[in-house]
């Protein structure tokens, strides 16, 4: 049985406490929980039998768990995980993996240096069966070179209310950052764990009817050897669309919400384009096979109560118990690509240039401090 520590247990926290506790997670037991809230503590600690703790390294060093789940505010990500590897405790880290690329990279350097310990990042939309087949059929050149990519992710609706409720949210000096950070970053991992990672990255990013310092409004093209991707983000738009396209040589993949269809072409699009005849091409060279896919009905009941956070738990657990991070569906070092791409997004629009990738992390970590400085000028002239 392996013995599970869960550090930080607001609104995912708890779900992931009571998951293990439930046993949701097969060969997984709560042995104890941390957080600095002692109301909130004391309420979790009684549910679920379990000594709670308000100083993660107090429970490390008593109770000396197995493995840890991470899931405190973002800007503590790095200290914290780095601290529980050194420790030799596995850990499984909630998303983002942090801030900044230059301040993701520490932990990276203390897993290498601690290489029996399993470190992995809590990018449950890799478990979306959709998102898999696409990954299975780009791999598999079924729909042949990537030619275009759209995703449209407007359907995190927000209100001013929600960003009143937390002082820290949409905020460059609580949160570093805002719908990119928050919102996109699943979406922007599926992006890169689908296609790669990009050579450049443009982008416009503003706020758009909130009160709030940082952005709610993305607009990116993310510029490939061969193709571009737009990007497109929101969290004030009513309704709201989740719509990935990926367009290649040989055929098409479309996954709106909870929905897939795919199309596979019997020739590639050049060939039909040589072959032709007619202004439209050849109606028997144009001819494709259609398929569709779908969330499933009782995968969609099972995440919804449960969470598709739970099955990486799952996942976590299991590479503990085989000793193996090959087992992991997402490793802790994969969370630089996808935070790499929110600091570019923020880079490109602020400087009003196209970036390149690998990104100039110290400028970076430079223009963020000055936000931050900016941020809370404000505020203190407000006050």
């Amino acid at each position: 049985m392996i013995r599970l520590a869960v550090i930080g247990i607001g609104r995912m926290g708890s779900r992931h406490a009571r998951n293990i506790a439930g046993g949701v997670v097969k060969g997984a037991k709560l042995i104890a929980v941390c957080d600095t809230d002692k109301k909130v503590l004391d309420k979790v600690c009684g549910k679920y039998k379990v000594p709670g703790y308000t100083d993660f390294v107090e429970l490390l060093d008593k109770e000396k768990p197995d493995g840890v789940v991470i899931a405190t505010p973002h800007t503590s990500h790095i200290d914290i995980a780095s601290r529980c590897v050194e420790r030799g405790v596995h850990t499984l880290l909630e998303k983002p993996i942090s801030v900044t690329v230059k301040e993701a990279r520490k932990i990276v350097d203390v897993l290498n240096e601690n290489k029996s310990v399993i470190g992995a990042m809590m990018f449950n939309q890799r478990t979306n069966r959709m998102y898999r087949k696409a990954k299975q059929l780009i791999e598999e050149g079924k729909i042949g070179n990537i030619q275009r990519v759209n995703f449209t992710v407007t359907d995190w609706y927000r209100t001013q209310f929600y960003y009143d409720m937390g002082g820290w949210r949409a905020s460059w000096s609580g949160e570093g950052g805002g719908t990119l950070i928050n919102q996109c970053v699943h979406q922007l991992d599926v992006l890169q764990w689908l296609i790669g990672m990009p050579e450049k990255v443009s982008a416009i990013c503003k706020t758009v009817g909130r009160n709030i310092t940082t952005e709610n409004d993305v607009t990116a093209i993310l510029s490939y050897k061969d193709f571009e991707c737009v990007f497109t983000a929101s969290t004030h738009e009513i309704p709201g669309t989740n719509r990935l396209e990926i367009a290649g040589e040989m055929g098409k993949i479309v996954i709106e919400k909870y929905k897939m269809k795919y199309w596979l072409n019997e020739l590639k699009e050049s060939e039909i384009n040589a072959r032709a005849v007619r202004d439209y091409g050849n109606k028997e060279d144009k001819k494709s096979k259609k398929r569709s896919a779908s969330y499933g009905l009782a995968r969609m009941i099972y995440d919804g109560v449960y969470g598709q956070q739970s099955r990486i738990i799952k996942n976590f657990v299991s590479a503990i118990e085989n000793k193996n991070k090959d087992l992991l569906i997402a490793r802790m070092e994969e969370g630089i690509n996808g935070l790499t791409l929110i600091n570019a997004m923020n880079m490109a629009s602020w400087l009003k240039r196209t970036v390149d990738i690998p990104l100039d992390e110290d400028e970076y970590e430079r223009l963020l401090a000055e936000k931050i400085s900016e941020e809370l000028g404000e505020s203190q002239a407000v006050k």
